[in-house]
């Protein structure tokens, strides 16, 4: 694909400001996020399958824009899914990124301990690395603030009693490679001295009581997310039942559609809003549940560390209990221990901060919504609202039952089989989701298995029609999904997503049949009002008479004669005026009359004479020329009597 990473960050900044120009801000990342799944779809994606064309870029960029700019809903719920996967992973990598992130701040602390190899006698320059190594083993463990006296001075103090200078300076000699796994021992073994002295009330300034922040954290944290699912189970158990009725499929064709009711005064563009409301609802539902089992999870072993946290004290404070003097051996790897569990309740607490933050974000994202509420009450007159279990559970009859035994592809595994592999789609009806509805299927009507996974539907009959034609519908959906993007991640399709993204069309569009009524017509007897026509005759010589005039008719020829005023026929001048772009005032309107300028032709009408001219008529109040004496003729006019004869009178004949 010649779409590569450059390429896309530069469409991500170019999409960014165009949407600034219309007063939408977006992230560039975002955006990208956007572009990826953009770009599974073929009608974008064969847009950069080879060289990138300008007016490509420009549609792709405007396309973006439009959709960034116009689809508010949608463009939420593909926010939802960017914070979640950006912000929030399983929780050991989270842990594990904290992690990094914490050595990655303290590497250059870390390199000039490493580096330090100040001169033997000098011992201000070995107090100063003894400093160094304090400040980063309470930055390392996360007890305190060094910037405190009282925490420094007390971090020295515990660095001290298991490190002296005298190995600080054989610390020094050693090479690089060792000095880092010493140091995490130096941090661990410190921290854990801190921790007792804390314990036994002879220190741990600045250290947090996390025992018991970590239960109350624990507690506040279900108690908003449970809040936080609540509010969305109560929506989307409205939305669902909104527009659960309004799917129907055709017997004949297999089309899945929206019913709208007749006289409602809705549209199926109305119910396309709330398919993605309740979109994006599902999905923060999605997100709030996930959150909700890690809390659990989290407050479980909150719960154990703080209990061994208790059982690793005690030992330790067994171990050096009335003894002036406690062997290396024995108190270090339970000071060792103790930090550990410390360290794993630090984890936990960082884990909560995180469903914290992000539970705040995904409120101020779920805040910006525009809830229709006059339309979904619309929608809902006459209903009574069905909660997600109910609609799960909801019983099936006998008649019905009987039919899903003649299935072909009906899941025959056990419950237990069943449970060990999630549904497909997340267990939304296969069909629904053709149309963008996201209705939960009954359990009860059963699973049809196809190519190796589950599908679900809400009703016997969707089932029925799903196992006549199952790669059809599973092509329905992705098509859907394919020009929805914000609802690939919902159903956890992306895998497939991309093994399609090459196949142009996914699903041949099914023609409705004609339907054909067989009905009786009864005809006027009379339909056209009486007429009586006047040449008809029912003889049939008088039409063969008639036939034969009309072809002697068309055999006659028209002949046409001279006259004696033929010759008064003339052209016929006319003089106009153009128009002029001025405005003239005067005080009478006038009329100007021009002389008609004529021809005459000589010889016409067969004059003696010597060919044919033309002659200029004059004017009705011109005077009459006298006849005068040419020496020679204009044209010749000699006639054949004379031939010899050089003066010849012509008159100029006036007419």
């Amino acid at each position: 694909m010649a779409c590569n990473e450059n390429v896309v960050k530069n469409m991500a900044n170019e999409i960014s400001r165009n949407c600034l120009s219309e007063n939408v801000i977006v992230d560039p990342e975002f955006v990208i996020y956007l572009i990826d799944l953009l770009l599974l779809n073929p009608k974008y994606g064969k847009l950069f399958t080879k060289t990138i064309c300008r007016s490509n870029l420009e549609f792709f960029v405007k396309e973006c824009v439009t959709m960034l700019t116009g689809s508010e809903t949608s463009i939420n719920t593909l926010k939802l899914q960017y914070t979640m996967l950006t912000n929030y992973e399983k929780l050991p990598t989270l842990v594990e990124r904290h992690q990094e992130s914490i050595e990655q701040c303290l590497r250059p602390l870390l390199s000039e301990i490493l580096d330090d190899d100040p001169e033997l006698e000098d011992e201000q320059a070995y107090k100063k690395l003894f400093r160094k190594i304090s400040i980063y083993i309470i930055l390392s463990s996360g007890l305190g603030n060094p910037g405190s006296i009282v925490t420094l001075k007390e971090g020295m103090a515990a660095l001290e009693s298991v490190f002296s200078l005298d190995d600080l300076k054989v610390f020094v000699t050693l090479p690089r490679s060792e000095k880092i796994p010493q140091l995490n021992e130096l941090m661990q073994i410190t921290s854990g001295v801190r921790l007792f002295n804390r314990d036994c009330k002879k220190g741990g300034e600045g250290i947090p009581d996390l025992p018991f922040n970590i239960i109350d954290a624990g507690k506040a944290c279900m108690a908003s997310l449970s809040h936080s699912l609540i509010a969305a189970m109560q929506r989307v158990n409205s939305l669902t039942t909104a527009i659960a009725d309004t799917i129907t499929i055709k017997e004949d064709e297999g089309i899945v559609g929206v019913d709208v009711p007749p006289n409602s005064g809705l549209t199926e563009k109305d119910y396309n809003q709330i398919f993605e409301l309740l979109a994006f609802n599902r999905q923060y539902e999605v997100y709030i549940r996930k959150l909700l089992a890690d809390v659990e999870t989290m407050e479980q072993n909150g719960a154990q560390d703080v209990e061994r946290i208790k059982m690793v004290l005690e030992e330790t404070h067994t171990a050096v209990k009335y003894k002036a003097a406690v062997p290396v051996a024995t108190v270090f790897p339970l000071f060792k221990k103790l930090w550990r569990v410390w360290r794993s309740m630090q984890d936990v607490m960082f884990l909560l901060s995180t469903v914290n933050r992000l539970m705040t974000v995904l409120a101020n994202i779920k805040e910006q919504m525009k809830v229709p509420y006059a339309l979904i009450e619309k929608m809902l007159e006459g209903k009574s609202v069905v909660t997600d279990q109910e609609r799960m559970c909801e019983p099936v009859s006998v008649r019905e039952r009987l039919s899903l035994g003649s299935l072909t592809f009906l899941c025959r595994d056990s419950f237990s089989e069943i449970s060990e592999r999630n549904v497909k789609f997340l267990g939304f009806c296969a069909l629904c989701l053709s149309v963008g509805a996201l209705v939960p299927s009954n359990m009860k009507v059963g699973l049809i298995k196809s190519q190796g996974s589950r599908y679900g539907f809400c009703s016997v009959k969707m089932a029925a029609r799903f196992n006549k034609e199952p790669q059809r519908y599973i092509n329905e959906v992705m098509n859907f999904a394919r020009n929805n993007p914000h609802v690939i991640n919902l159903l956890n399709i992306s895998e497939e997503m991309s093994r399609l993204r090459h196949i142009e069309n996914l699903v041949v569009k099914v023609v409705p049949k004609k339907q054909i009524y067989d009905k009786d017509v009864q005809t006027e007897v009379h339909p056209i009002d009486s007429y009586i026509e006047k040449n008809y005759t029912p003889n049939l010589w008088e039409w063969k008479r008639r036939a034969c005039q009309l072809a002697t008719i068309v055999k006659c020829q028209t002949h046409s004669t001279q006259t004696n005023y033929s010759h008064l026929r003339s052209e016929t001048h006319t003089q106009t005026v153009h128009p002029r772009d001025k405005s003239l005032q005067t005080k009478r309107d006038a009329g100007v009359n021009t002389n008609p300028h004529d021809v005459f032709i000589w010889g016409l009408r067969g004059q003696i004479g010597y060919g044919q001219h033309s002659m200029k008529l004059w004017g009705i109040h011109a005077e009459k020329k006298k006849a005068q004496l040419f020496t020679e003729c204009e044209w010749p006019c000699v006639s054949p009597d004379n031939k010899n004869t050089k003066d010849v009178e012509c008159l100029d004949t006036l007419m």
